[in-house]
């Protein structure tokens, strides 16, 4: 009988199609990049179903997920802890292990964070509302959540805790697992939907371990400036705290060489509050003590959590004990024990550099050092002594006439950074020299400089250089107002006094061009004057409001006056945070 000679080819091409279908939940390679956004293409049951009796949810994708990264983004309102997670491909399969509650709304969320197998991002936040009754709810609740240094904060959890109606007084502690859990968008900005009708407690936290719980001092915290809020309430604002409460501490000193020693501390301390006479090193052996001559951080940073100590000479035979003494931390003398350093050290030579550069023009002086007002900066590449800087910088102003020297004050950030100012402060669009004298200073190993004058000539800006915020406003009490520029701690800040109608206006002048926050709020005290009033953020353990507040972006533009929408300022923790939200466009005019 004849056979047909296809068959054996076919048989041939077929063995991939079968030994391919065993699998490895893993996309096939090859291909061009791909560069389009992670999407959702379909799921049963559908968004907005009713009657849902199912178990099992599945959510199609249009590129590869793998189930460890999906686990990650996935947040149930409520929640849902009896399930196990299958992928099939580009298909997720939620299988529940436990019956869902009758005649409840469910929303499944994937956060915006979720990657595909290839780093393909969601473009926002989805979610699946569907019921297992005949109705679906409806409520929602709105807001923000604002950063520590008043940033939108993305990726934040947060969750809503149903009150009981018929509790007059709320608890100050909350329930281990929260009823409904949502995300912010990277624009700060939260909702929940498909809310059963009630009052909520509303929680903000950064779970990092998404585990919807807070982890006291391992997670930031935010409340609201009120115990509940109703379902329909919009421009809620949470800004976070943090929530490590343990006082600063030392965790480890290590040797680096037989001259200096890496401390680190369980948390960042402000470099110019660590206090240096506060830790003292000695020898066990006989008791004798180890000068530590000066300190510096690796970054230069406003705070830093580990620092180097440059010290006397080590015995690498020897172990020493290093105490910390109240001042750097509070409480009682902490205390660590190490062996001297080992490794000998070879300085390299003094190197020396000033900011603002030479020939800088219009310097925004301000931002050389922003958390510590306008000043010149010089640096050193060497810890060296404080008293040789003083004598190896001079100032003078450029006049028409010729140079007038100027003086001024030198202090120390840490000892390789150096802040220079005039006593007088600075004159708007003036021309300066600053002058180093590398050969007059002193590092704390004993070298001096080379004999090469350093200059950097330099104008400030003018006037025109700056913008400035202007706004008005409503609020029932003294308040205060501060501009808060993105990126760094300098703050702005004014009190305000109403007016019989309530009525009050503002305005922060000569200010850095670039974007800042306006925070608003009235002090729990009432009262502005006398010491500086600060926001109080609350607790969650016990459960207390926060101090409500308004809040809002600004850019700030050279020359130009950024005029901030008129808002009310919330007042009292039993008054509802319904500030106004302003349009993302901010009217600006230029200065006159």
């Amino acid at each position: 009988m004849k056979r047909f000679p296809g068959l054996k080819l076919l048989a041939i091409l077929c063995i991939p199609i079968f030994t391919g279908a065993c699998a490895v939940d893993r996309p096939p390679t090859g291909g061009p990049p791909d560069t389009a956004p992670l999407a959702v293409t379909a799921s049963s049951p559908e968004p907005g179903s009713l009657n849902v009796a199912t178990e099992s949810i599945r959510i199609k994708f249009n590129r590869y997920v793998t189930a460890a990264e999906l686990k990650k983004s996935l947040i149930f309102s409520p929640v849902i802890k009896e399930y196990e997670l299958v992928m099939h491909g580009r298909e997720a399969e939620i299988r529940l292990t436990a019956p869902l509650r009758p005649a409840k709304t469910y929303t499944i969320t994937l956060r915006k964070s979720l990657k595909s197998f290839y780093g393909n991002e969601l473009a926002t936040n989805w979610s699946l509302p569907f019921s297992t009754g005949s109705t679906i709810d409806t409520g929602t609740l709105e807001g923000n959540v604002w950063a520590r240094r008043l940033a939108p904060a993305p990726n934040i959890t947060v969750m809503a805790f149903n009150l009981d109606p018929s509790n007059a007084s709320p608890p100050d502690s909350l329930p281990s697992t929260p009823d409904y859990a949502t995300q912010t968008e990277a624009s700060g900005n939260f909702r929940f939907e498909s809310l059963a009708p009630g009052n909520y407690r509303i929680v903000a936290i950064d779970d990092k371990n998404a585990n919807f719980r807070f982890d006291r001092n391992k997670e930031d915290f935010g409340v609201t400036g009120h115990a509940s809020l109703s379902t329909g309430e919009r421009d809620i604002s949470v800004r976070l705290a943090s929530g490590d409460t343990t006082e600063v501490s030392i965790r480890s000193a290590r040797p680096v060489n037989t001259r200096e020693i890496e401390i680190t501390f369980n948390r960042p301390v402000t470099t110019r509050s660590l206090d240096i006479s506060t830790i003292s090193i000695r020898e066990q052996s006989d008791g004798s003590p180890l000068p530590v001559l000066g300190f510096f951080g690796a970054n230069r940073g406003e705070e830093e959590s580990t620092f180097r100590l440059l010290t006397g000479v080590m015995n690498p035979k020897s172990q020493y004990t290093l105490t910390v003494s109240p001042g750097t931390t509070r409480g009682k003398p902490q205390e660590l024990t190490f062996v001297g350093g080992m490794r000998s050290v070879t300085w390299p030579k003094l190197s020396v550099t000033i900011l603002p550069p030479d020939k800088a023009v219009n310097a925004l002086l301000d931002m050389v050092r922003p958390d510590a007002g306008p000043c010149i900066e010089v640096q050193t590449n060497l810890p060296v002594e404080e008293s040789s800087v003083r004598k190896a910088v001079a100032l003078s102003a450029i006049r028409k006439s010729g140079e007038q020297p100027l003086p001024i004050t030198v202090s120390r950030y840490d000892h390789r950074t150096w802040l220079v100012r005039p006593d007088a402060g600075f004159e708007p669009g003036a021309d300066y020299r600053v002058a180093v004298h590398p050969a007059l200073i002193t590092t704390l190993a004993g070298a001096r400089g080379n004999d090469t004058l350093l200059v950097s000539r330099f104008s400030s800006a003018g006037p025109e250089q700056y913008g400035e915020i202007t706004g008005t406003g409503t609020t029932t009490a003294a308040a205060v107002v501060e501009a808060r520029r993105a990126g760094t701690t300098t703050v702005f800040r004014t009190t305000v006094q109403p007016s019989a109608g309530g009525g009050f206006s503002y305005a922060f002048r000569n200010l850095p061009p670039g974007s800042y926050t306006i925070f608003a709020f009235v002090p729990d005290s009432g009262k502005t004057s006398g010491t500086i009033n600060e926001w109080d953020a609350g607790s969650l353990e016990p459960f207390r409001t926060a101090t409500p507040f308004f809040a809002m972006t600004a850019n700030v533009r050279q020359g130009w006056t950024t005029e901030v929408p008129a808002f009310r300022i919330p007042s009292g923790k039993t008054q509802p945070a319904t500030s106004t939200e302003a349009p993302p466009v901010r009217k600006q005019r230029r200065k006159r």
